[in-house]
């Protein structure tokens, strides 16, 4: 068992990609590149993922009351992160999208994956599929949550998935909630949004998605709810330095851009990490810990 798990954590080691800031700021309304740096250059794109999966699932999924437990099978078993909903409990599959796109959860991504009337294997297939037929020519997934380094894309090919995105109103719903309760077993369990900017209302959002890994950098694709200028403008990065520098670098672009902030942004504190998505060293040093006893 442990050899088996062992060479999966392998992929915890950063693969040899050039690794550089790249983003876009787009304007969605007249579908035009307002400015850009490095945006073909391909890069790890963590639980920026998600995005495909909530499309794949909804697409997918022919039951409108479909439910999944999340099981040992989901646990995480690259990063060694956590969730906070309780396993091996009966959760609706649209509380298990809310806490993916809400709170970035990757149990729940696994768990989707699953839930469509398909294998997990067959899942990611889809994943791949639906990014041929976006015309995504740089962007592979080898995973539903984004954990792997090996899920890949560049920014403009994530102009294209953020288009299709918002087309969903689901995923526009989720995107914009600075908090949410899941409805899990006859819990509720609270989950935070990822990102500072919604999770403080400083900017409504039609599409936003956070991303991290050790390997990716800080990610985010990011649209502005309301017009600016009269333009749907929308922040696309990969690689920026750290969850603040990439607030601050996507507040700075909206606002140049005409989109006007609807609160002010407060200083990151110590109290903010327990809601961005990072890397969880402590995670994976447990899990490291608890496989090399088996």
């Amino acid at each position: 068992m442990f050899k088996k798990c062992f060479s999966v954590l392998c992929l915890c080691i950063p693969a040899p990609l050039t690794m550089a800031q790249s983003y876009v700021v787009y304007d969605f309304t007249h579908d035009k590149v307002l400015e850009s740096s490095s945006p073909n250059h391909v890069q790890p794109i963590a639980s920026v993922t998600k995005l495909m999966t909530a499309n794949v699932f909804l697409e997918n999924n022919k039951n409108p009351r479909c439910a999944a437990s999340i099981t040992d099978d989901d646990h995480d078993y690259i990063k060694g992160t956590r969730t906070k909903l309780p396993t091996y409990t009966p959760i609706p599959c649209n509380e298990l999208l809310k806490a993916m796109l809400v709170h970035s959860d990757n149990y729940a991504a696994h768990a989707l994956s699953r839930s469509a009337g398909m294998s997990r294997l067959q899942f990611i297939q889809k994943m791949n599929e639906k990014a041929r037929e976006l015309g995504m020519r740089s962007t592979r997934f080898t995973d539903s949550s984004g954990l792997s380094d090996s899920n890949i894309s560049s920014v403009m090919d994530l102009v294209k998935l953020t288009k299709y995105s918002l087309n969903k109103p689901q995923i526009k719903d989720f995107s914009n909630m600075p908090s949410a309760y899941i409805q899990a077993g006859g819990r509720q369990v609270l989950v935070r949004n990822t990102n500072k900017l919604v999770r403080e209302a400083v900017f409504d959002a039609a599409i936003n998605k956070t991303g991290y890994i050790r390997e990716s950098g800080y990610n985010l694709v990011f649209v502005n709810k309301h017009l600016c200028r009269n333009s749907a403008i929308g922040v696309i990065s990969l690689n920026n330095s750290s969850s603040q520098f990439r607030t601050n670098f996507t507040k700075n672009k909206l606002e140049k851009y005409g989109c006007i902030a609807g609160h002010r942004l407060n200083n990151f504190t110590p109290d903010d990490a327990q809601y961005e998505e990072g890397y969880d060293e402590e995670g994976l040093s447990n899990l490291i810990e608890q496989l090399s006893k088996q």
